[in-house]
């Protein structure tokens, strides 16, 4: 599964940690928002993130408002993964540690991320130089392990190896082509064979 599938299929679930904030009743300096996964919480991370352990989860972040009805979440996210070398398949111990910033606005605000129809016919105009657009959500409530959870699937490493793990037998195409393997040449020497 590609890395930004598994990211979506994170966000379209319940996060393993769940760290819930009443939007509504946040303070004007914000609030800190802890949470720690528990040895059940690792396994099914784990077993979502499609790798061989997590030894650790950890969310430590703060919630703040932001513009009128908005949200701004700043936090770190860390823990300790046991991945499968993609050489050797040995476990890879690695560490993820990962800030993360993300903006959410109310379903239906001006300030969400939206297609420009006219001019663009429906499609998204997004500036790779400048900020994410906020994200919405619905209702009066947002879980910041959700999104610790995608930050810390992000922060893994896509090709974990051991130190020195080598591919071998490798062979590189050298462009030119391999007449033993064609299939006309084969046959064009089975009609010389069959003419008189």
């Amino acid at each position: 599964m590609k890395k930004s599938e598994q990211i979506e299929e994170l966000a379209s679930r319940k996060p393993v940690l769940s760290l819930p904030v009443q939007v509504l009743r946040l303070k004007s300096l914000g609030e800190t928002v802890k949470g720690q996964a528990d040895e059940a919480m690792l396994e099914m991370l784990a077993e979502r993130l499609n790798i061989l352990k997590v030894h650790s989860f950890e969310v430590d972040s703060r919630v703040f408002k932001w513009k009128k009805n908005g949200v701004r979440i700043e936090g770190r996210v860390s823990g300790d993964v046991e991945q499968a070398c993609v050489v050797t398949l040995k476990p890879v111990a690695e560490k993820v540690d990962e800030t993360f910033e993300v903006i959410l606005v109310p379903q239906g605000s001006p300030f969400a991320r939206r297609a420009n129809d006219e001019a663009t016919g429906g499609e998204l105009i997004v500036d790779p130089e400048g900020e994410d657009p906020p994200e919405e959500f619905t209702g009066d409530e947002i879980d910041v392990g959700s999104y610790a959870e995608e930050f810390f699937a992000l922060g893994l490493n896509d090709y974990p190896r051991h130190d020195g793990a080598e591919f071998s037998g490798h062979v590189e195409d050298d462009g030119s082509e391999d007449e033993s393997e064609n299939p006309f040449a084969a046959l064009a020497g089975l009609k010389d064979k069959l003419d008189p």
